[in-house]
């Protein structure tokens, strides 16, 4: 007997239609193979497996008890197979395979839920794995490949990644209760020239920090936030205690703390891009399949 090498699921293939048929020519037929070239395959197998599978007459066909003990084996054989082939297709058109995304905390109250939920409905095999980032940590994940996709507010510079803007969202003013402007329906930035404010730590994301430091620029404030935190629960949390004003994307109005109001920003340029990272090349179905879905939800938001 011969076990060195692998057993041919073809040769399976072959036996267990020989065993259903229980017929050469029949059996050969089926699989559209020469029954000289499907004997002598049988043949071979039997030897490999030092097994007599078939008693064999010239007037009829019939398995041994161990060809009917070694069916059910080579049966199941080719089921699993037949599945490992499936989950390689699924894999390769990206219905299966894991998604390593990466999201800013500010999309985590509307838009990350939004994406989830219709990931999940259409690719419900695919699982996904979570990371809160900043823009630039995103952008050297990608780039070391611990996270395959980003949702971001910035393209960090000097990093080799595929971006694209998918949305923009609206900036809200989260002042303390007693603020001037409390209640109101919107303020001009200006207003804002005098006031302390609280920001998302320079450090951790220095491209959020740039672009909102532009854009108050453009209005004659000098962005310099007193006090800086890595989440926005923590930024608001500092506004409801009066310790300063903070510029915030719009879906931070679901949080909802005591002492805090929110004031949309009334100038036209006061918003914060939606920024879609990931590999240059990257060749994963799964994660074009994400990125389909984030522009679906982008659009259905904007």
């Amino acid at each position: 007997m011969d076990m060195s090498g692998e057993i041919s699921l073809r040769r399976l293939e072959y036996f267990v239609a020989i065993a259903e048929e229980l017929h050469f020519g029949r059996a050969a037929e089926r699989l559209h193979v020469a029954q000289p070239a499907l004997s002598q395959q049988v043949r071979q197998l039997e030897s490999d497996l030092g097994l007599t599978l078939f008693e064999r007459t010239t007037r009829r066909v019939a398995l041994t008890p161990d060809g009917e003990s070694f069916l059910r084996h080579a049966r199941g054989l080719l089921v699993a197979a037949d599945g490992v082939a499936r989950a390689a297709e699924e894999i390769r058109g990206g219905a299966r395979g894991r998604l390593r995304l990466a999201f800013v905390d500010s999309t985590a109250y509307e838009f990350v839920p939004r994406f989830l939920h219709r990931f999940r409905e259409v690719w419900p095999d695919a699982e996904i794995e979570l990371h809160t980032m900043s823009s630039d940590d995103q952008a050297r994940a990608i780039v070391a490949g611990e996270v395959d996709l980003g949702i971001a507010r910035a393209v960090p510079a000097r990093q080799p990644i595929d971006s694209a803007v998918i949305g923009q969202d609206r900036l809200v003013v989260a002042v303390p209760s007693s603020h001037a402007v409390a209640g109101q329906r919107s303020v001009r930035l200006r207003r804002l020239r005098d006031d302390t404010f609280v920001g998302f730590a320079r450090d951790r994301s220095p491209s959020l920090h740039a672009e909102i430091r532009a854009m108050l620029a453009g209005h004659d404030i000098q962005y310099d936030p007193a006090i800086e935190a890595t989440e926005y629960t923590t930024i608001v949390g500092l506004v409801a205690a009066g310790e300063g004003v903070a510029l915030v994307p719009a879906s931070i109005r679901h949080l909802r703390l005591p002492d805090v109001s929110y004031v949309s920003a009334a100038d036209a340029a006061a918003s914060l891009r939606l920024v879609r990272l990931s590999r240059l090349g990257e060749p994963q179905a799964i994660v074009a399949n994400a990125v389909a879905e984030l522009e679906s939800v982008a659009a259905e938001l904007s």
